[in-house]
């Protein structure tokens, strides 16, 4: 028998391919109970003493709006939407949201940097696929 996918986490970080990911997202919800977790985590810059060494321009940013904005966008009706925005390491806080909301699957991009920037950005869709406890579908 077929799972169905009642309860999908769908990290959004706004790229290009937030919309193509949130449009696969749908397409899995499946039943009258299906709701898709919209999350956008805003990273916090590391600090050295007291300097940020990567200054982060998402101050001032409502994260809710734009999701709110990005569903608009695909036109879904027959969805429900959850809408959840968190502070912190992206990896980690997907994580924890996966347990925290009892999710069946996981719908996010991943960029696919390869050679020094990825060792230097790490990848948190490679982070979120290897511990994560349910499925994860990955879009690039």
């Amino acid at each position: 028998m077929a799972k169905i996918f009642r309860k999908i986490l769908c990290p959004i970080d706004f790229a290009d391919n937030s919309p193509t990911v949130l449009e696969v997202a749908c397409k899995l919800a499946q039943g009258p109970a299906a709701t898709i977790c919209l999350l956008h985590v805003v990273p916090v810059a590391p600090v050295i003493g007291r300097v940020p060494l990567e200054p982060y321009a998402v101050t001032g940013h409502d994260v809710k709006a734009e999701l709110e904005r990005l569903i608009a966008r695909t036109g879904e009706s027959g969805v429900q939407f959850e809408l959840l925005a968190r502070k912190g390491d992206a990896a980690r806080e997907i994580l924890r949201a996966t347990v925290e909301l009892g999710v069946d699957s996981i719908v996010m991009a991943t960029h696919g940097r390869k050679g020094m920037g990825h060792f230097f950005l790490g990848s948190v869709a490679e982070k979120v696929v290897r511990e994560s406890p349910c499925p994860v579908l990955t879009l690039r």
